[in-house]
């Protein structure tokens, strides 16, 4: 790479911040702007659209996915990401307008049983995971959210293996035999997993890997899982 190369390339990243305006001192356009122009209804549609933009759909053995909310009235969801917040923005962001989580997202279709199954990503014991298996008995269909957050993978920390953390992998397994309906396994990650045990489970139809979707992330998975918007 020669000298010129850098040059351009620097070029081009201070243009767009003097577009910005981050070399005008305190008067930048965007530097102080307050929740009634950031949250404004149009914006946080963006952060709901960028959400179901940035969802991948890694398998959907049978055609399971997208379900219908007539048919599978009663969905477990299940796993240390569900139900939270702050986990969905990862890091450089800003302060959220608000938060749609997981269970929240798919409470919207229809009814829930939630059980986190682990008290956190790092998921150092299976003392919950019985409860896990009987909400995937009872319920119609398995929703699993499952994966990292920046206690596991962040700029000053480095991960130590590619797998799921602790006791994940078995908590997906036990789920997905218990369950008695086709079982939705979702990854909230920026870096890779290895999924291959998943992949290889008759009992698990579909994979959808979400990164960190944002204030709106819940939203978006759910809009995904019963077809409201195609990946």
């Amino acid at each position: 790479m020669s000298e010129n190369d850098l040059n351009l390339a620097l070029a081009n990243l201070i243009t767009v911040q003097m577009r910005l305006g981050m070399f005008d001192g305190p008067a930048q356009p965007y530097g102080n702007l307050g929740t009634n122009i950031v949250c404004l209804p149009a914006h946080n549609e963006v952060a709901v659209e960028a959400a179901r933009q940035g969802i991948v759909l890694l398998q959907n053995k049978g055609n399971a996915l997208p379900l219908s909310p007539t048919r599978y009235r009663t969905v477990g969801v299940i796993g240390p990401n569900s139900d939270v917040t702050e986990t969905m923005i990862g890091n450089y962001a800003g302060v959220a307008c608000g938060y749609t989580t997981p269970l929240q997202g798919i409470a919207r279709y229809v009814r829930t049983l939630h059980q986190a199954g682990c008290r956190d990503v790092a998921c150092g014991g299976n003392q919950l995971f019985g409860s896990a298996e009987t909400v995937a008995r009872q319920a119609d269909a398995t929703v699993l959210v499952m994966g990292l957050d920046q206690s596991i993978e962040a700029e000053f920390r480095d991960r130590v293996g590619l797998l799921l953390p602790g006791h994940q992998q078995e908590l997906v397994s036990r789920v997905a035999r218990a369950a008695r309906g086709p079982v939705i396994l979702v990854l909230m990650s920026g870096g890779p997993i290895d999924v291959t045990f998943a992949k290889n489970d008759p009992k698990i139809s579909a994979i959808l890997w979400v990164g960190y979707p944002g204030q709106s992330g819940g939203t978006a998975i759910a809009d995904i899982i019963f077809g409201r918007t195609n990946p």
